[in-house]
C-alpha cells in the first residue's frame, strides 16, 4: 500500500481515470493498491534509470589518427622473415631473433599503419590513401587508391583485398593495384578489419561491427546501442577472427581497457582483464590494447597493449598471463612458432617466448 502513496501521481496519467476518480482510488483499500504502484516501481528502474548512460548521449566522439611517437605501427611474416612498417614510410626486414636485416627505401614519407599477406603479395597502407605493392617483399611501389583519407587496416577475403580508411570509406582490389570505393554510412572511423574463410568483419572508434560475407555488400550493428544497460560503451580499434572466435580490443568511454569475445559474431561477451602478479597477487589490466594474435598451438590470444604489456587469454577466463616487454607503446604483434613477436614505438622489437 506504501508504494502507491509514494507514486499517487501515476493514477492522474492513466487513460480513463479523472482526477476525482484517482482520488476515489487512493481512498479505497483494495489490492489493486500494491499492483499499480509496484508496476510504477519497477519500470524506472529498468527504463529510467540504465546502468551505463543513455544512448545517444554517450560522448563517444571518434578519434581519428592519434598523435603518436614515431615507431612501427603494424607487423607481418613473410616467407622466412618479418616486414615492420610505420612512421615516415619506414619499412624494415626484421629475422627471427629480431634483428633489423635490411631497411627498405621508403617510397614516400607518409606514415605505414598497416600491412598484410596474401598468396605472396603484400600490401601495406597508411596515411594520406597510400596503398603500397611488393611481390617479394624488398620492391615497393605505389597503388592508386583514389582517395586521400588515412587508411587504418588492410585485410583480405577470399583473395579479395580490402582497405578500411577514415570517414567509413572501403577500398576494395582484386589484384591490389586497382581499387574501388565502397562508403558506408558510419559514425566513426573504422579502425581495424579481420577475415576468416567465410566473413569479413570491422570496428570502428564509435562502437560499431560492420560484417559482409563478400567484401561489397556491408551490414552495421551498433554495439553500443545493441548492448545499452548492459555492458559499458566502447571505442572499438582492433579486430581479429579466427574459425568459430572473433575478438574485438579497444576501450571503455570511461578510458578502462575492453576486450569482447564472441563465436559467430552475433552475441558479444566481455572478458576480464585479471591476471595475478609476480606475488599472486590478482590485478586488472589498465593498459589500451593496440593489436591481437592468436597462438594456435596454445589455443590462447595475445593482446599487445600500450606501456609495453602483454597479457595473454586463453580458453580458462581465470587464467590470463601478464608479461611486460618493453616502456614503449606496443602497436603490433604476432605468433610465430613459440614466440610472439612485438613491434611498437622507438622503432623496438622485442620477442618473447612462450613454450
Amino acid at each position: 500500500m506504501k508504494l502507491i502513496f509514494i507514486y499517487p501521481h501515476l493514477l492522474l496519467l492513466l487513460p480513463e481515470i479523472n482526477p476525482r476518480t484517482a482520488v476515489r482510488i487512493l481512498l479505497l483499500k483494495k489490492p489493486i493498491y500494491f499492483i499499480i504502484g509496484g508496476l510504477f516501481f519497477l519500470i524506472p528502474l529498468r527504463l529510467l534509470i540504465p546502468v551505463y548512460g543513455t544512448y545517444p548521449d554517450l560522448n563517444l566522439i571518434p578519434q581519428g589518427k592519434a598523435k603518436t611517437a614515431a615507431g612501427y605501427r603494424d607487423i607481418e611474416s613473410y616467407k622466412d622473415c618479418f616486414i615492420a612498417v610505420g612512421t615516415n614510410g619506414r619499412i624494415d626486414v626484421i629475422n627471427n631473433r629480431g634483428k633489423v636485416t635490411d631497411n627498405l627505401i621508403p617510397v614516400n614519407k607518409d606514415d605505414l599503419n598497416c600491412i598484410i599477406e596474401d598468396n605472396q603479395i603484400l600490401i601495406a597502407a597508411g596515411d594520406n590513401g597510400t596503398i603500397l605493392i611488393s611481390s617479394d617483399g624488398r620492391h615497393f611501389s605505389n597503388a592508386e587508391s583514389g582517395i586521400k583519407a588515412n587508411i587504418n587496416s588492410v585485410s583480405c577475403l577470399n583473395g579479395l583485398f580490402i582497405a578500411a580508411a577514415d570517414g567509413g570509406n572501403l577500398l576494395v582490389s582484386g589484384n591490389g593495384m586497382i581499387w574501388s570505393t565502397i562508403r558506408l554510412q558510419l559514425k566513426g572511423n573504422i579502425r581495424s578489419l579481420s577475415a576468416n574463410a567465410s566473413s569479413c568483419f570491422g570496428v570502428t572508434d564509435a562502437g560499431e561491427i560492420i560484417r559482409s560475407e563478400d567484401g561489397l555488400n556491408w551490414s552495421v550493428t551498433d554495439y553500443n546501442k545493441e548492448y545499452l544497460g548492459f555492458n559499458k560503451p566502447c571505442i572499438f580499434n582492433k579486430i581479429l577472427l579466427i574459425p568459430n572466435r572473433f575478438v574485438i580490443a579497444g576501450k571503455h568511454s570511461d578510458g578502462t581497457p575492453a576486450v569482447l569475445f564472441s563465436t559467430i559474431g552475433n552475441v558479444w561477451t566481455e572478458r576480464q582483464l585479471f591476471y595475478d602478479d609476480d606475488h599472486g597477487i590478482p590485478q586488472m589490466l589498465t593498459s589500451i590494447p593496440n593489436d591481437i594474435t592468436y597462438d594456435a598451438t596454445g589455443d590462447q590470444f595475445f593482446i599487445a597493449c600500450d606501456n609495453g604489456e602483454v597479457l595473454s587469454l586463453p580458453s580458462c577466463s581465470k587464467c590470463n598471463e601478464y608479461a611486460k616487454v618493453s616502456e614503449n607503446h606496443l602497436y603490433g604483434i604476432i605468433c610465430t612458432g613459440g614466440s610472439l613477436v612485438t613491434v611498437g614505438e622507438g622503432y623496438k622489437v622485442n620477442i618473447l617466448n612462450i613454450r
